[in-house]
């Protein structure tokens, strides 16, 4: 199986082990989280037996997926999960057979969203996944998708960011 392994499915689970019979795959950003020494030697060694490999994503699917943070309305996605999801957006442009490692919240709800399979280590899956949009706490209006303005279009208050929950 490949797996794309995001570095908090390591960094969470202390006995995580790099299985020969799997590849893995990972951005040189999630590689650079692997600061302590159990999951540097972890990271090395499974580089160095060539059973994970370091891989960037295209700046197709970076452009692509910054464009859905944005749409989505999320903002606490760091670099790193970003060229992670990116990947993974590779990965299904090219039907590769995968699934995303992660122990992350906000990665685990962002693949709901983008049909991106994913498995958790430690925390478990996410129960609901989130969207956000904008909604004017005056007169109740949502905004059509990608309106840009800060203020509602029907009675000019500021538009609140506003959590949307469905099941995961």
């Amino acid at each position: 199986m490949l797996y794309l392994l995001d570095s908090s499915a390591v960094l969470n689970d202390f006995s995580f082990q790099f299985s020969s019979r799997n590849k893995y795959i990972t951005t040189s950003l999630a590689v650079d989280e692997f600061r302590d020494m159990r999951s540097r030697h972890l990271m090395e060694n499974a580089l160095n037996h060539r059973i994970l490999r370091i891989q960037e994503p295209s700046k197709e699917s970076l452009k692509s997926i910054n464009g859905l943070i944005r749409e989505k309305g999320f903002s606490k996605l760091s670099e790193t999960d970003i060229t992670l999801l990116a990947l993974a957006l590779d990965f299904q442009k090219e039907k590769k057979k995968f699934s995303l490692i992660t122990d992350d919240y906000s990665i685990q709800n962002f693949c709901s969203l983008l049909g991106i399979p994913f498995e958790s280590v430690i925390r478990g899956k996410i129960k609901q996944t989130i969207s956000f949009s904008l909604k004017c706490p005056a007169c109740g209006k949502t905004p059509a998708k990608g309106f840009k303005a800060r203020k509602c279009p029907i009675c000019g208050s500021p538009l609140k960011r506003v959590k949307c929950f469905t099941m995961g």
